[in-house]
């Protein structure tokens, strides 16, 4: 099955909620206590989508984070990216195991698990962050 990892949903709950708020500055704390996120996870999340320019943040007493991107130019592939990095249906696919795999020679799954993929990938391009908000 595939689903969405914690931090990947982490992240989409924090964008709607900076989304909805408007020009108002949300602190990390904000949403961890709203939602009931572990702060230190959720903060990690955070820092990745400013590091990516989806977010900027602020520093200080009135310090918190506002989007940068309009959340209909942030495909729900490009976030998966910069949270968890390249998703993969099965472990061979992920780049780091690809060597890994001891019956790749012999896999007779292959093909349909690589169109599989490919689909998937092509899915979630042409899916927008603004589809959950």
């Amino acid at each position: 099955m595939v689903r969405f990892t914690k931090k990947v949903e982490y992240a989409l709950i924090s964008l709607r909620h900076i989304a909805n708020a408007k020009d108002e500055i949300i602190t990390a704390k904000q949403i961890s206590n709203k939602f009931n996120i572990p702060y230190e996870l959720l903060a990690k999340v955070l820092q990745k989508l400013k590091k990516e320019k989806i977010l900027e943040s602020n520093q200080g007493v009135n310090g918190g984070y506002k989007l940068i991107k309009q959340l209909n130019e942030i495909s729900l592939s490009s976030l998966i990216d910069v949270i968890e990095g390249k998703l993969a249906i099965v472990e061979c696919l992920h780049e780091k195991d690809i060597n890994d795999c001891f019956i790749s020679d012999t896999c007779n799954i292959k093909s349909p698990i690589n169109k599989m993929q490919y689909e998937l990938e092509n899915l979630l391009k042409h899916k927008m962050v603004s589809d959950f908000v």
